[in-house]
């Protein structure tokens, strides 16, 4: 009983450190990425200038955050292709991106403008010292333009998908049951999120994603989620929708996501409780 134990041990904390090294290749590419940009816009800034304006450096690099992200984002893919492919392995497999119900898919885009409104709801009851702050930490990240749009709406959203639920969950599910697994990589994914608020609801993010992960056994309904959520996002601002006018979009984002959902409802149940909707198709 005791070398079974040991076992398990051994499994779970291989599992974990396997886990780990895909958060943290992701995390290294971006800090490499930010580290040479602030390098060679320092050295750019005190050959042509001289000095160095601490604030006006910081806003310089917070002004390009999103091209950085972008960048980081697509090495990060690019070195995990060639990683598997050398281990003759295929990338798609590996991070369980695999074809689903295409009802289950209709479910995972219902879903997104429902999800945005209740965070947004519940982010309108925090302090405005917080909301203020988060704004400051994400400002780098919605300023607009095609190279913005393709990094945060679509670009990340992939990528986090791939590391946290294709990759990270996948291994802990190996060695674990699902529910560990989902919110051990759900903590992860916040955490590389750096400001409380945002962490806070990336933690929320990161279940429900994962859930859908863990249910159906693909990225795929998670990944439209997260895309959709994103380019939500990036068109209304979560601090902007705080006002009186921002509470009415709300609103209306809110009905569309309830009338999305009530068309897609057997995709949900697909989404969340598989067994059951499969029980429900094999008695008609």
């Amino acid at each position: 009983m005791l070398n079974n134990r040991s076992v398990r041990a051994a499994q779970v904390l291989t599992a974990l450190g396997k886990a780990l090294a895909y958060p943290v290749l992701f995390w290294g590419f971006q800090f490499l990425v930010s580290l040479v940009f602030a390098l060679m816009a320092l050295t750019a800034t005190l050959l042509t200038t001289g000095n160095l304006d601490p604030l006006q450096f910081l806003q310089q690099v917070q002004s390009v955050a999103d091209v950085l992200v972008l960048i980081a984002n697509l090495l990060t893919l690019l070195f995990l292709l060639i990683f598997f492919a050398v281990r003759k392995k295929h990338l798609l497999a590996e991070v369980n991106l695999r074809p689903v119900a295409l009802r289950a898919a209709a479910a995972g885009a219902a879903v997104a403008p429902l999800f945005y409104a209740a965070v947004t709801l519940i982010m309108s009851f925090l302090p405005e010292a917080w909301l203020l702050g988060y704004a400051q930490a994400s400002a780098g990240l919605t300023g607009g333009g095609v190279l913005s749009a393709i990094s945060i709406a679509l670009v990340s959203p992939v990528v986090e998908e791939v590391i946290f639920r294709g990759l990270v969950q996948s291994r802990l599910a190996r060695a674990m049951p699902g529910w560990p697994a989902v919110l051990i990589a759900s903590a992860l994914f916040a955490l590389g999120h750096g400001h409380p608020v945002w962490m806070g609801y990336a933690f929320c993010i990161g279940l429900f994603l994962g859930i859908m992960a863990w249910r159906t056994g693909s990225i795929l309904p998670g990944l439209i989620t997260h895309v959709i959520f994103n380019a939500i996002g990036q068109i209304l601002s979560l601090p902007q929708l705080m006002d009186v006018s921002g509470l009415v979009i709300l609103a209306v984002l809110a009905i569309v996501g309830i009338l999305a959902c009530l068309a897609a409802r057997k995709g949900l149940a697909l989404l969340f409780f598989p067994s059951l909707q499969q029980e429900a198709d094999a008695h008609d």
